[in-house]
């Protein structure tokens, strides 16, 4: 994958170029859509859960609390919701030439990456402004958003991939979507949880990367080692896999798209 991503390096960067020119040409404030969809979700979740349902976020600020969970929570549903339909959206450059189809989607996921690091900046303000110290556990954020970035990467590949052939997958990706988001922490913290209902939501990689984003970040603590490693050996072998079966049907992507 490397030696490939190297070789077309070049027409990633004009992929990646063009879907930002694409998502923010003739737009008024630009960029700053990146951190309004987030911001204005977290005054909602502050009203409906915090205020109207009163859902206990412990010693963490509810603003605080829910803008960390939907920072992450953005990134993955976005970048999976485009990268369905990105390889028949780009039907007519597929036919025509050869190039990694990959790039197509890893485009997508990295300008949704650029809207990450964009919100994270308004994030980070917002520690300053509750009194929230980074702690040296604030480096093992990185290893978690790079985790992250290779979940999202695996599932947009698969999922597009499927699509392909089946655009059942694009009908049925925002119900699923929906219920994914449910099944993870994002306006809920599982220490509130019974232990079974625990290892279910573990399930869900999402959980275990949303979860240790706050703790790291917000709460000062560092992880759990051997959590740390089972999620990473599942994620990168979910990776693998999906980019194994990926290379595999991509030469027939031209002649059934």
């Amino acid at each position: 994958m490397l030696y490939r991503l190297i070789q077309y390096k070049d027409l990633l960067a004009i992929f990646i170029w063009r879907e930002f020119l694409i998502r923010y040409k003739q737009t008024i404030i630009g960029v700053l859509w990146a951190v309004i969809q987030p911001f204005s979700m977290m005054l909602l979740f502050v009203f409906v859960f915090g205020i109207v349902l009163k859902v206990d976020t412990g010693d963490i600020p509810k603003p605080l609390f829910y803008f960390a969970g939907l920072i992450p929570w953005t990134f993955f549903s976005s970048s999976v919701s485009v990268s369905i339909t990105s390889l028949t959206e780009h039907r007519d450059l597929i036919t025509k030439i050869y190039f990694p189809r990959e790039l197509i989607i890893f485009s997508r996921i990295l300008v949704f990456m650029t809207d990450f690091f964009i919100s994270m900046v308004l994030f980070f303000i917002f520690l300053f402004f509750y009194g929230k110290n980074l702690t040296s556990s604030a480096l093992w954020a990185v290893p978690i958003v790079l985790l992250m970035l290779i979940f999202t990467a695996a599932l947009s590949l698969i999922l597009g991939m499927i699509n392909v052939y089946y655009r059942d997958v694009k009908l049925a990706s925002g119900f699923l979507l929906r219920l994914w988001f449910f099944a993870t922490p994002v306006f809920y913290s599982i220490d509130q949880l019974h232990l079974k209902y625990k290892l279910i939501l573990f399930l869900n990689p999402l959980t275990y990367l949303v979860e240790n984003f706050r703790r790291v970040l917000i709460e000062g603590r560092g992880i759990v080692l051997w959590q740390f490693g089972i999620e990473s050996v599942f994620i990168l072998f979910l990776f693998w896999l999906s980019y194994t079966v990926f290379m595999k049907f991509e030469r027939s992507f031209a002649d059934v798209i």
